[in-house]
């Protein structure tokens, strides 16, 4: 009786020790986030990308991405903004520590998909001209062009999941999903894309993670 009622107990602590919500992880630093696009840049010249790192103060601007992409005359630079960035802690404390430096590669390495799609001709900016942004049929049009972006540069950072980190795929890519279900947008909802690629397991991309990318895209479009 009295085993039972232990094991009755055990379970019940269980329970409830994994209804209760995870804590808050640290958030990264501005050297980890450095280092993630460091490497993120590295494999991008690899790859004979012309790319440059960039780093710069977040000005504690909500909403401002702690890694991003600006291009011009045919060069990328990617630009880490993570120092003063409530977004930057926001977002890196989300994610479970033990995963957290490659998931900061794998988010710099989906804007060296971007950077990629741009040197070979494909549109880039993310605003509609206020003189044309009320015709439905046009914004409708500019949300799913922008969205292919976003999923372009998603299925990147899968293929270099798969690719450098097999073995935590199925975790990284959970926790690329959790980010994308919380901040959730049409424009940049690449949810149902990230679960078939999810449900589908790691694919080696020999290295050229642009070529697998732009298969998956076309495969789940």
């Amino acid at each position: 009786m009295m085993n039972k009622l232990r094991a009755a107990m055990l379970l019940a602590l269980a329970g409830a020790a994994a209804a209760a919500p995870m804590a808050s992880a640290a958030p990264a630093t501005e050297a980890q986030w450095i280092a993630a696009a460091t490497e993120a840049v590295a494999y991008g010249r690899a790859q004979g990308l012309p790319i440059d790192l960039e780093v710069v103060d977040g000005n504690g601007l909500p909403g401002h991405t702690p890694v991003g992409l600006s291009s011009e005359n045919g060069r990328c630079t990617l630009v880490v903004s993570a120092s003063n960035n409530p977004t930057a802690d926001k977002l890196s404390s989300m994610i479970a520590p033990d995963l957290l430096e490659p998931f900061l590669a794998g988010a710099a390495m989906h804007e060296v998909g971007h950077c990629h799609r741009r040197l070979h001709g494909f549109p880039h900016n993310e605003k509609l001209l206020p003189v044309v942004a009320w015709i439905a049929p046009l914004r409708d049009w500019f949300a799913r062009r922008v969205r292919t972006e976003e999923a372009y540069a998603d299925m990147t950072s899968v293929a270099w999941i798969a690719r450098f980190h097999p073995e935590r795929y199925t975790a990284l890519v959970n926790e690329m999903l959790r980010v994308r279900t919380r901040f959730r947008e049409p424009k940049h909802d690449t949810v149902a894309l990230l679960e078939r690629a999810l449900a589908e397991g790691p694919q080696d991309a020999n290295e050229n993670l642009f070529a697998l990318a732009d298969e998956r895209l076309n495969r789940y479009r």
